[in-house]
């Protein structure tokens, strides 16, 4: 898997679609110190401080391209997996469609979107500082992490870069799964990590237990009169 690092940059994702119109497939990942315009689902602002992960990969895809959205659950699957290598007080949870958290509070997010012969999959992570000022608790991977597994001769967390290169093995064994065993595997995976199976969530206005996922990636939903609805986008407020 091959890095590209840069300095300051707008979007590592619009850095990863320029790479893509002059001819980049991929896979490779491109890296910011610091990015000024960085954006999440729907053109949310991602907050994008120095010292946190800010990284796109070109990721080549010849799939259908309805199989485009499963590639967020195999990718979320693999950062919840790199941040339990580092020890957090708790281990890293997933929120539909593309969350992860950590004591209920979110430390990571995702973008995939869709080029003709490839997929651009952004990823942020909130490694030394969070923002305050979210809809949502928010954390960081130096919060959850035990003062001894910073302090010793050896640090677990040495920064962006190291965490960078453990999620690239990760994503690369996820995506491996996903493509030869489809996505009922990684869905039963991504499953067993769920936040809140069985609570009650709202999203799009409606109200019900979170009951599972689909093998298309829908939110199962059981509403209070016992239909389920299958939801395909939205966002999800738990409680």
């Amino acid at each position: 898997m091959r890095l590209l690092h840069l300095g300051t940059v707008e979007s590592t994702q619009d850095e990863a679609r320029t790479l893509y119109d002059e001819g980049e497939r991929g896979p490779v990942w491109i890296r910011a110190e610091r990015q000024t315009k960085g954006r999440g689902r729907r053109d949310r602002n991602w907050v994008s401080e120095t010292g946190n992960l800010f990284a796109t990969l070109i990721q080549p895809a010849s799939e259908d391209p309805s199989q485009s959205a499963l590639y967020g659950f195999a990718v979320s699957l693999a950062i919840a997996q790199t941040l339990d290598r580092y020890n957090p007080i708790k281990p890293a949870k997933l929120k539909w469609p593309n969350d992860v958290l950590i004591g209920g509070s979110k430390i990571s997010g995702l973008l995939v979107e869709r080029e003709a012969e490839a997929l651009l999959i952004g990823v942020g992570m909130n490694l030394v500082s969070h923002p305050s000022d979210t809809p949502y608790p928010a954390t960081h991977l130096v919060e959850q992490m035990q003062g001894g597994d910073l302090m010793n001769a050896e640090p677990l967390f040495t920064g962006p870069e190291a965490v960078l290169a453990l999620l690239s093995r990760n994503v690369e064994k996820s995506v491996r799964m996903f493509r030869t065993h489809g996505f009922d595997l990684i869905r039963r995976e991504w499953m067993a990590r769920a936040h809140n199976p069985g609570g009650t969530v709202t999203v799009n206005d409606q109200t019900g237990r979170f009951t599972g996922l689909g093998p298309d990636g829908a939110l199962c939903l059981t509403r209070p009169d016992g239909t389920e609805v299958r939801v395909h986008a939205g966002d999800v407020a738990f409680g």
